[in-house]
């Protein structure tokens, strides 16, 4: 073989891995760039919607609620069972997403689920409360179960805070 020749098919090996190199970067950026747009949408979503049951809970002023029924209680010494209906359902990003959670940054993929598992127990037992599930419990049973309510209420919007904080230093 001669040099011209020898230089020729080097030339198209060196061409070949600099072709096949370039395109595999080009596989790997694009992917991960796609990865990362999809991981800061599904956050947004997040944010939107813990937002919005954030503001909900404030606006409804379901802690102060727990507080006043609490204290009515034991000033009259008498079971209150707080009415509580669902008529929508509140938590459809995190239901249609939750496989898709472990692509989010730092924190996110341990607090998103520990947050609505949360606000989902503190649904069910209210739920029991306004079905007459807790309606034969004695006073002070019922008296600590809205207390533990509004405990759990309290560490829940905390979860949601820090959800909403991580977001804006991850994705912000």
């Amino acid at each position: 073989m001669t040099e011209t020749a020898m230089l020729q098919l080097l030339a198209v090996i060196i061409g070949g891995v600099l072709a096949t190199g370039g395109g595999i970067l080009t596989s790997v950026y694009l992917e991960r760039d796609k990865q990362k747009r999809e991981s800061r949408n599904l956050a947004m979503a997040f944010k939107g919607e813990i937002t919005a049951l954030l503001q909900h809970i404030d606006e409804r002023h379901y802690q102060q609620r727990f507080e006043q029924v609490i204290a009515e209680m034991e000033a009259n010494n008498k079971p209150f069972l707080m009415p509580f209906r669902i008529r929508f359902r509140y938590d459809r990003v995190y239901d249609e997403n939750v496989e898709r959670i472990g692509m989010l940054k730092g924190q996110l993929p341990e607090l998103i689920p520990l947050f609505y598992t949360r606000l989902n127990a503190i649904i069910e037992d209210m739920l029991s409360m306004g079905d007459d599930t807790y309606a034969r419990l004695e006073l002070d049973v019922l008296l600590r179960i809205y207390h533990d309510l509004q405990r759990i209420l309290g560490e829940t919007v905390e979860v949601g805070r820090t959800i909403l904080q991580v977001i804006d230093e991850q994705y912000g």
